[in-house]
């Protein structure tokens, strides 16, 4: 119990200094401090619940304290509490007044559906043959390989949907992803 209650105060001093260290900008040794006390949270939870607990309760934890921060320094700034004078150079971005909804032009609904197709289920796609043409080569056994192919499959979907709608344009993307559809299908079917 004592052990526990430690592992939770690590962690809520871990998310608070490094949302402080965030909200203060250029406070890089509280931000140090902050991930340190975030990794010693996370090796508490595993020494009082084991590695697989451990590892998920500080992660569970860590996140919950930090929407918990986030959502007090929300409510604390629209309350008023934080409508000071911008500091050191900063600006201050206005709001957009509210505007009524308005119907998308043909461009804007082409560009968006095709980084959504290309972002969500061609690249599922793609990063499953990756991964599995990743670990095909490799001289492991085929339980190994199974389990490398499996926790990196939604490691590249991620990365690689992430980059995609991060891009401006649809060119670069669309010849990427048909260069490792090539790539991946060549070494998995050849």
């Amino acid at each position: 119990m004592m052990a526990s209650g430690m592992a939770g105060l690590a962690s809520l001093l871990a998310v608070a200094c490094i949302y402080w260290s965030w909200r203060q900008r250029r406070q890089a040794v509280i931000a140090i401090v902050g991930w340190l006390l975030a990794l010693a949270s996370a090796v508490l939870w595993s020494r009082v619940f084991g590695p697989e607990f451990g590892v998920m309760y500080a992660t569970i934890t860590f996140v919950c304290l930090t929407w918990l921060a986030v959502l007090f320094g929300t409510l604390s700034a629209s309350s008023g509490a934080a409508a000071t004078e911008p500091r050191n150079g900063e600006s201050r971005v206005a709001l957009r007044p509210y505007q009524a909804l308005a119907r998308p032009k043909a461009a804007d609904i082409v560009k968006h559906g095709g980084l959504f197709l290309m972002s969500v289920p061609a690249t599922g796609l793609l990063s499953l043959m990756l991964s599995v043409a990743l670990v095909l080569y490799l001289p492991w056994t085929l339980l190994n390989k199974i389990a490398v192919a499996i926790f990196l499959w939604p490691v590249l979907w991620g990365a690689l949907s992430a980059w995609i709608a991060a891009q401006d344009k649809l060119a670069r993307p669309l010849t990427v992803v048909a260069a490792l559809f090539v790539l991946g299908g060549l070494a998995l079917f050849i």
